[in-house]
């Protein structure tokens, strides 16, 4: 007997099976990524799995039965029943259950199946042939699964155990000389049982060595983010099942394709809360987004290099950007000043008056640009390109608090003028910048994404200067300019590609709310 497998009844074998025992733990003393299945979550799978059985039942081959029997002084006969067709199959009793600290117990018990289809008796040269109604009562099946993994990490499946049970069956003959056939119907009833129950278990062995192993080659083990990045998905550890929901635990580490190694922090501890309103929850640990942090850090992609040409654009802007944001009233006040204004009241005309120059001059990084912060630098080198580059101090890691998330980095920017004829740069000064910034974090097309915004102004300090004194307060103006304007737009386009969570395929997520918690981000969602 086989049926052509629905994607709710895998997905409830799935649900099945990462929610078993597995032997294997490995990496970190807490994960980076939970997967959190709630009763509510297996119940939908279960009644979801349910409803579509019964549907496809109607689709199942059935196989043919033979056997003999001895009838008298006529002798040995052979009978074959053939062409079964299921009319009704009666789903009673289903459950789908969670045993602390053992896993989940999934049967069918006191299900009824009716059936019809043709027989055919053979001795020597006569053969007779009719038609037959066949009953099943107190159908029962438990089915058991064990997960495992391959080499590469990728998990797998096969059935632990399998038991099945057939109460009773009863056949009802007719046609021509059935009589005869009647005669020993407990003894093909009997014969159609033992076949039965001896079936039953190959087959949801077969079936699941042909679906479930291909189904879970689809979630996700390892998952490129870009050239430079990649995230882990392993699981580390087997599922913690209690009476109220399944936690599958996921390393959810982003790694270097080129340089792999161990970050040199440990995930802290995700206490989730007990909330089982949703289906599934997703706990994502600020240890999976400092560890991209650390490895974008590590492969020098956190540089920032300002140049010439890159002003450009700037020019563009400042012939969009009139005085209008500048003109509004709260940008008019007594203290508004370039070193005091909001930054919701910078423009490219704010920038240019910083600058001492008309509001319609191109703009070029070159010393005769910086003359009004640094006098002495047109002096030193007059008419030169100037090249600004950005490195931060440490890999900045992000930092969850209920109900916010927030990254405070310090970066490293330093100033060189580039020598004419040369591919020299000489070293001008360097400064400390530090601000705050906010992070928004939400769901768009099963990716998780993000987006910032400034939390404080930049601020600098003077670490060094080789041309003397400089405007350091005028140069943070710039600086705040050029982050809102320029920074932070990147930064939020590379956020908006985000990156997936550990889904199979075909499965989909809506209702989702998002939850900030300490150490970690709280995403619940129904499936669909």
């Amino acid at each position: 007997m086989t049926a052509r497998p629905s994607r709710a009844i895998v997905v409830m074998l799935l649900l099945l099976l990462l929610a078993w025992d597995s032997a294997f733990t490995e990496g970190a003393s807490h994960p980076g990524f939970v997967a959190r299945i709630t009763r509510r979550g297996l119940e939908y799978a279960h009644q979801y799995a349910v409803t579509t059985l019964r549907k496809e039942l109607s689709a199942i081959q059935l196989p043919d039965f033979s056997g003999h029997f001895k009838a008298g002084w006529v002798g040995r006969v052979s009978y074959d029943f053939h062409s079964l067709q299921v009319h009704h199959f009666k789903l009673q009793n289903s459950d789908l259950s969670l045993v602390p600290e053992l896993g989940i117990r999934a049967s069918l018990s006191n299900s009824y199946m009716s059936m019809s289809g043709k027989w055919k008796v053979k001795k020597a040269f006569i053969t007779l042939q009719g038609s037959f109604d066949l009953q099943m009562d107190d159908i029962s099946i438990s089915v058991s699964l064990r997960l495992g993994r391959d080499s590469s990490g990728q998990p797998t499946a096969s059935v632990a155990s399998c038991s099945n049970s057939i109460g009773r069956v009863s056949i009802d003959i007719s046609g021509s000389l059935s009589w005869i056939l009647n005669l020993f119907h407990e003894r093909i009833e009997n014969n159609i049982k033992k076949t039965l129950e001896n079936q039953i278990c190959v087959m949801v062995q077969k079936s699941v060595d042909s679906n479930l192993p291909p189904y879970l080659q689809t979630l996700p083990v390892t998952s490129m983010i870009d050239s430079v990045a990649g995230i882990d998905y392993r699981l580390v550890g087997a599922p913690q099942v209690t009476s109220e929901a399944v936690d599958v635990p996921f390393k959810g580490e982003f790694f270097s394709p080129g340089l792999r190694s161990p970050p040199p922090f440990d995930a802290p501890a995700m206490p989730l809360p007990r909330q089982h309103s949703r289906m599934v929850y997703f706990a994502i640990s600020e240890y999976v987004f400092n560890t991209a942090s650390w490895v974008y850090h590590r492969a020098g992609r956190m540089t920032v290099v300002i140049r010439n040409e890159q002003l450009k654009s700037l020019t563009e802007l400042a012939a969009r950007d009139s005085a209008k944001r500048w003109q509004k009233p709260s940008c008019l006040t007594s203290k508004s000043t370039p070193l005091t204004m909001p930054l919701s009241c910078f423009s490219s005309n704010v920038l240019l008056t910083v600058l001492k120059m008309p509001l319609d001059s191109p703009l070029q990084l070159n010393s005769n640009l910086l003359q009004g912060l640094i006098p002495q630098l047109i002096r030193l080198y007059p008419n030169m390109e100037v090249e600004i580059e950005a490195t931060p101090e440490s890999e900045p890691f992000l930092t969850f608090t209920p109900g916010n998330v927030t990254l405070v980095p310090v970066m490293d920017v330093q100033a060189f003028v580039l020598l004419p004829n040369s591919s020299d740069r000489k070293p001008l000064f360097q400064l400390r910048a530090k601000t705050n910034i906010s992070i928004t974090v939400r769901m768009k097309d099963l990716r998780l994404v993000g987006s910032v915004t400034a939390g404080s102004r930049l601020k600098l300090e003077l670490k060094h200067s080789n041309i003397g004194n400089i405007n350091v307060g005028l140069m943070e103006t710039i600086f705040n300019y050029y982050t809102l304007k320029f920074i932070y737009p990147a930064l939020n386009a590379k956020l908006e590609e985000g990156f997936p969570l550990p889904l199979p395929r075909d499965t989909f997520l809506n209702s989702v709310e998002l939850q900030i918690h300490k150490n970690f981000l709280l995403l619940g969602a129904n499936i669909h």
